[in-house]
């Protein structure tokens, strides 16, 4: 049996997950080794997590011609059909937070 590529990898567990079979169901039919498949499946939801991760950057660098930000004032982020307010001196590690959970709605 030829060894498969990452991608090769991924796109199967995606179908395992998909499938609305159990992990353990799906290697049973599938022929492969549920600790195997779990590894990869671990590994698909890293991949999407990283996908979904917010990217900073200065609010300068994004703030339409025109619109000052004003120190210390609040932000406010739309992100889907979601508007959130983000106090000032809110951290990084909160904001990615409350961001993803909001793109996830």
């Amino acid at each position: 049996m030829t060894r498969m590529s990452i991608d090769e990898r991924l796109a199967q567990a995606e179908e395992c997950l998909d499938s609305g079979m159990t992990v353990k169901d799906w290697c049973e039919a599938n022929g492969v080794p549920a600790a195997t498949m779990y590894v990869w499946v671990r590994r698909l939801r890293e991949e999407r997590e990283r996908a979904l991760a917010p990217a900073f950057v200065e609010l300068a660098e994004c703030c339409p011609q025109g619109h000052a930000t004003v120190p210390g004032a609040p932000v406010v982020v739309r992100v889907g059909g979601v508007e959130v307010i983000v106090p000032a001196g809110a951290g990084e590690r909160e904001v990615s937070v409350v961001l993803r959970a909001a793109a996830s709605l």
